[in-house]
């Protein structure tokens, strides 16, 4: 509806108008993606009036009304407690006349005919409930093309009301505080999954992970909502059914409601003897896209992200908790003169602490183990040239209960030379795979105590240590010995010489628990990331730093693919690649990356790297070749005091 008549007016004066989000450099290698379940942000009962929120105001624009009586739509005062009060919030500011007539034809034909008219009712719904969302998280949708109108096609209102609930979403967050304003990660339910006031809340794994990566020094990261969090008191089914929701026969909806999508797409939900087994469909490639995207699939448009997180997997696969929460106990105060002043009430342990943590069972185990597996096949994509295979994914070991067949704490390294455990039943190193970072043991922290157990999962924690690392020193420079700001104990206690020293025979060779995984606990520097380590076979590549300085020669290959794609293949352009390839080698040497052991580096583009099949179908083939710089991991002084006698004779004698 394209008419003069609602198209705003020049206004003299300034105006502040909100930017879009910065965008990150295409080769930093701090920022982290976290998939998964976290409600939205409420908002406070308004009466009355209320300025036009952004989602609405965008929705005119889209249909070409911008402004209404020569005032922006931005800027209007409207009713949302209801479609009719709506629509005569806004006719209210129209002008006499034909403007009122078509603005009034406009709203008849888009919100009251038919099935609109329920579907808007919907999206007033979600405006008058939900925090507003800002102009710059829109906007940077919109240029992603996650927009109505563009990829996210279909219900024009439906689309709009995604937008308002940020499902399914990748949205850039700078700091803690962004995040707060707009997800309610410290309410989840505990004996329902709708919250009401009074109700006992812990904090949702996906909060704790992102309030642990900026406490740890993160700087920017992706937060992509797949829903609304299972209840803690929920079954086991219907705690997995809030991370991977079924499709609906014949159709795209979720079980249960519309307001959920899978975090890992082909993950399908048996019941099997009281067990909830994850099966994802070998091979299933990554969707070309973006408007078919779920979850973790997001990281496909998100060139610059680093990490990748799933903070619910360990939730979904463990065992069903006691549906009580214990009474709260006053917590003993120390005894010590005081000014005669009002007594205070006495402090109560927190709920989280009054709960048990999540621990998994040996059917828990196995599930969880699947899960892991299908998240490191979707970065791979089955080796399609479409993949992410440059994204590191961090995960925590989970606590466990007490079952027969379950490693102790300690005891780690034995499971996982097991079939069950890194090895699968056909004797393929399947999650031996150096792009999977594992942490443990899980952290007590001073902001802990809303957790279920009062502690939380170490993976936020390894994230931000990662992130600091990297901007501070660089990303393949390893992250082991570096501070950790949060951390005061951790659960289960750990025998600390045993795991980083005492050795045990895999089918690796002699290893210790952390060269396995990456440990977080005390140090005579205080607390510190213990190691740094993936989890691949080839003991070139152990040390995560060596795998993340492999991703950072993937970004920069595919930011040079990307900007070449489209030149025509020959001599010229393969000189270029070479010349681009070349230069981030001789940064990388420069910056101490690579080792001077021998010949830094090798790049080479032309016949000798491409076939005749190649040529002809136009693919630019380059081989890189490059000697990283291994990590020192630790170092033996011997003190020898053997000739210590005669010095100390002639010290008395003097």
């Amino acid at each position: 509806m394209a008419d003069s008549r609602f198209q705003p007016r020049p206004r003299l004066g300034l105006s502040f108008e909100p930017a879009p989000a910065p965008a990150s450099h295409p080769l930093r290698t701090d920022i982290a993606c976290f998939v998964g379940t976290v409600a939205r942000r409420r908002r406070a009962a308004v009466a009355g009036l209320q300025p036009m929120p952004a989602v609405l105001a965008r929705w005119l624009g889209a249909r070409q009304v911008r402004a209404v009586g020569g005032v922006p739509v931005q800027q209007l005062r409207v009713s949302l407690e209801s479609g009719p009060r709506f629509v005569d919030s806004v006719l209210a500011a129209a002008e006499p006349g034909p403007e009122h007539a078509a603005l009034a034809e406009f709203f008849r034909q888009a919100v009251a005919a038919g099935a609109a008219a329920p579907r808007f009712a919907a999206l007033l719904r979600a405006c008058r409930e939900l925090a507003p969302v800002p102009e710059g998280v829109l906007e940077d949708l919109r240029q992603r093309g996650l927009y109505p109108g563009q990829l996210l096609a279909g219900d024009e209102l439906g689309a709009w009301l995604r937008m308002q609930r940020l499902l399914n979403l990748p949205v850039a967050v700078d700091s803690f505080d962004a995040f707060d304003a707009l997800f309610a990660w410290e309410r989840r339910g505990v004996r329902d999954r709708v919250v009401r006031e009074g109700d006992p809340v812990v904090v949702t794994a996906l909060g704790a992970a992102l309030r642990a990566f900026f406490g740890e020094g993160g700087r920017r990261a992706w937060v992509v909502r797949t829903g609304d969090p299972s209840d803690l008191f929920d079954s086991r089914v219907g705690r997995f059914a809030a991370c991977f929701p079924e499709p609906a026969t014949g159709g795209t909806a979720y079980d249960r409601d519309g307001d959920r999508c899978p975090q890992l797409p082909g993950i399908a939900r048996r019941e099997l003897q009281a067990e909830v087994q994850g099966l994802r469909e070998p091979g299933r490639p990554v969707a070309l896209s973006a408007a078919d995207w779920v979850g973790l699939e997001h990281v496909y448009d998100l060139g610059d992200v680093s990490f990748a997180l799933l903070p619910d997997l360990v939730d979904a696969a463990a065992r069903a908790v006691p549906a009580t929460v214990p009474p709260a106990e006053v917590v003993a105060a120390r005894e010590a003169f005081a000014e005669c002043v009002e007594e205070a009430a006495p402090d109560t342990l927190p709920v989280g602490r009054r709960l048990p943590p999540p621990r998994l069972d040996a059917g828990g185990l196995a599930l969880w183990r699947e899960l892991v597996l299908a998240a490191l096949a979707l970065l791979d994509n089955a080796g399609r040239a479409h993949h992410r295979r440059d994204v590191q994914l961090l995960a925590s070991l989970p606590l466990l209960g007490d079952a027969r067949g379950l490693p102790p704490a300690g005891k780690w390294l034995a499971w996982m030379a097991q079939p069950a455990g890194w090895l699968d039943a056909g004797g393929a190193r399947a999650l031996l795979s150096d792009r999977l970072q594992l942490a443990y043991p899980w952290v007590v922290s001073r902001d802990s105590a809303d957790c279920p157990g009062g502690c939380e999962a170490p993976e936020g924690t390894l994230a931000g240590v990662l992130a600091r690392n990297a901007l501070e020193r660089g990303a393949w420079r390893s992250a082991a010995g570096r501070a950790l700001h949060r951390w005061q104990r951790s659960e289960p206690a750990l025998a600390w010489a045993q795991a980083t020293q005492q050795s045990l025979w895999t089918p690796l060779g002699a290893l210790t628990l952390g060269e396995r995984v990456c440990l977080l606990g005390p140090s005579p520097r205080g607390p510190r990331l213990l190691s740094d380590v993936g989890c691949g076979a080839d003991p070139r590549t152990r040390q995560a730093s060596v795998r993340r300085l492999l991703n950072v020669v993937l970004q920069a290959a595919r930011g040079t693919g990307e900007e070449l794609a489209f030149e025509p293949s020959g001599e010229a352009l393969w000189a270029r690649v070479r010349e681009r390839l070349a230069d981030l080698m001789r940064v990388l040497l420069a910056g101490g990356a690579l080792s001077t052991d021998g010949t830094p580096f090798t790049v080479r583009c032309g016949r000798d790297t491409m076939t005749a099949n190649d040529l002809d179908a136009g693919r630019v083939i380059a081989h890189v070749e490059i000697l990283p710089a291994q990590p020192i991991q630790r170092i033996v002084v011997v003190l020898n005091l053997r000739d210590a006698g005669p010095a100390s004779a002639f010290a008395s004698a003097a």
